[in-house]
This record gives structure tokens, sequence and C-alpha cells, in this order.
């Protein structure tokens, strides 16, 4: 093998190919990242067995060919080299590197041991890729970190008519977002893990996309998202998704209206006392204004004051600070719409810009002060 390119399109490749390296892999061999000449291209792939990606990169091609070679060596040393053509040249169980002045020999390994990332499906579906990009980073954080309940780490993908139903939940807070499509599907209800769709949308294709294409293999239980030079492909999570209109409220004694950055800006200054006190903050919704308040022994207190709308009754609430710097830095409204019923019942915000949306926070209980 061959093969002459940019360093910046190898490095973008190699940027995105290394997510998918595992820190404890099941084989060795998932330490590598595979590269493979293929049509005129570089395919660069990396894989954990779980997810997988392809990462096509345009190439002059001398001679075709295939290796796998340690991901990290490779990566960092390519991060390195200047703006300039790169020249990789497979030999003798060795990949030599040349680009400008620099030059390197790294080991390899076979390709025919590295696993095959598959891309095979039997139905597709169309998204309109900028709504659905957007649609997702309201939803993905809201998945859950914790193995316990896999099912609850990936995000519920649920086709009804012309419309997607997006949510996650990690049993503390909901995210839910509905997306209109082009054309009606047959009804479909699957989980993809948050980890490859954190990765879809971090990515930026060249190209000004106007569609997405979602590939489906249900024998495999695989999910394949298409895109130019890319392909991202992961198993589907099992498991029975929680039923969310059963934790959705349905009634409200308050409605506030807060402004998101000034929101934000409170609950970021008092999250820095917070963080000794289990992150907790307490909000008192009052006289058309919010009261901040995050206190620590050891830290001292901090105390804010932002004006809000509000209608209905009075409330004292506590919430884990963390929930809400995430949410808000996800919204892309100048407001916030708050739905309150009492201090330990979930509670509902909105974007008043995005019918469509709504995410759900379960409170902290607050502790009796003495």
């Amino acid at each position: 093998m061959k093969v002459t390119l940019l360093q910046e399109n190898l490095n973008k490749g190699l940027s995105i190919a290394t997510h998918f390296v595992s820190s404890h892999p099941q084989l060795p061999i998932l330490t590598n990242i595979a590269l493979k000449t293929e049509k005129n291209r570089l395919k660069i792939s990396a894989t954990n067995l779980e997810t997988g990606v392809n990462y096509y990169c345009g190439a002059k091609i001398d001679s075709e060919g295939g290796v796998a070679v340690l991901s990290k060596t490779f990566s960092d040393f390519v991060s390195s080299l200047p703006a300039e053509k790169v020249v990789l040249t497979e030999k003798k169980e060795n990949l030599k590197i040349v680009c400008g002045n620099f030059t390197a020999n790294l080991p390899t390994n076979s390709i025919s041991d590295f696993p095959k990332i598959p891309t095979k499906t039997n139905k597709k579906v169309s998204f309109p890729y900028q709504k659905f990009i957007k649609a997702l980073e309201k939803v993905v954080f809201a998945a859950s970190n914790d193995d316990a309940r896999p099912v609850l780490s990936g995000v519920n993908f649920k086709f009804k008519n012309n419309f997607c139903l997006l949510s996650a939940t990690d049993g503390y807070r909901l995210s839910f977002k509905k997306i209109k499509l082009e054309k009606k599907y047959s009804d479909l209800n699957f989980v993809i893990p948050a980890t490859i769709l954190t990765e879809l949308a971090r990515s930026k294709p060249e190209d000004d996309l106007s569609k997405l294409e979602l590939g489906l293999a249900s024998e495999e239980k695989q999910a394949v998202f298409f895109l130019p030079n890319l392909e991202f492909s992961s198993r589907l999570l099992e498991g029975t998704y929680p039923n969310i209109n059963k934790v959705i409220p349905q009634n409200k004694e308050t409605t506030v209206i807060v402004d998101r950055e000034e929101f934000l800006g409170a609950i970021r200054t008092a999250s820095i006392f917070a963080r000794e006190s289990a992150n907790t903050i307490k909000l008192i919704i009052a006289d058309n204004k919010i009261n901040i308040f995050a206190n620590a022994p050891s830290l001292g207190e901090n105390i804010s004051q932002i004006e809000a709308q509000i209608k209905g009754k009075d409330q004292k609430i506590a919430f884990n600070f963390r929930f809400l710097v995430d949410l808000l830095t996800n919204l892309d409204s100048d407001q916030v719409v708050i739905e309150l019923q009492e201090s330990e019942k979930p509670v509902v915000f909105k974007s008043p810009k995005d019918k469509d949306f709504l995410h759900i926070i379960m409170p902290v209980k607050i502790q009796e002060e003495e």
C-alpha cells in the first residue's frame, strides 16, 4: 500500500476515529486503527465492537492495500505534522509515514485481524440534517452513564406516521423532542447508544448537508448513519424503554418565564458553593423574582436574585445544579418556561420557540431548616 493525502484530511479522520478506540479493549487489535484503500480513497476505521466508524479521505493511491496500526502513536504523530502532503507506505510489517522533513516507521498488524464494521442495512429512513442534529443536542445529554440499566444509556427513537419522537432519560431527568419528517414511515421503536449519537452530532460534514440517512439491519439489531465520507455504525440497545407519557406532569400550579442566559449565569455562580453540598442549589420563586441559594459549611454561601414572570403560587424547590446547566446550555431560546407543581414533584421546562420540546427534572428533597 502506498497512499498520498493531505495532513489536514488525515488528521480530521483520525480525530473522529480515535473516539471509537476502547481504552480497555476486549481484543488487542481494537487498540488499532485500520487503514485501507477503497475506490481512490483511504478508509480509516475504528471500533470497540459495540460502535464503529468508517471515514473516507480523498487520496492518491499508488498501490492498493491495508494495514492496522496502533491508534494513539499514529494519531499523535499525524496531529504534530505540518499541513503538507503525507505519504503512507506499507513495507515489511511496517508503516512508513513521510511529511516534509518528518519521517516515522510504525509496526503494523494484519488488516485481516481487524473486525469488519457492519454497514449493510435492509431499511432506511431520512432526516432533515440540521433539524435532526439540533434535536439530538437537546436530548442526548439526558441519557444515563450508569451501566446498571443499559437501555437508559441510549436515545429512544419512535416513528409514528411522519414524525420521529426522540427521548432520553437517566431516571432523574428526561428530554423529549419531536421531529417532523418529509414522508411517512411504518411504526418503529428502537434505542441507539448515546455515545455514537454524541459523535454524530460532533462531526462536521464538509458539504452543506440537507439530509441524513439512518439504515437499520433488523436481524443484526444494527443501526448505521450515512453521511458524505462517514459511516457511523452501532448495535441497538436491548431492553424495554420506559413509557415517558407516565412521567410527564399533566397539571401545574406555577408558571415561570425567565431569561435563559441570566438564569444560567446565576446557577453557574451558585455552583461554586454547591459543589461540596451534593451539587444542590435552592430556588425561592415569589414576587416576580427567583432567589437562588447555595451554601457549604467549608466554603460559605451565595445568594443571587433574577427577575422573572411568575403566574401562580410561590414555590420553594431544590435541584442538582448540573442538571439545570446541562439543559440551559443546550437550549437555543432566549427564554425558558418552567412549570411547577409541588416541591418534590417533577418540574417541566419548555422553550417558548419550540412547542415540540420538553424537559423534565426531578427536584432534590429540601432538608428542613432548624
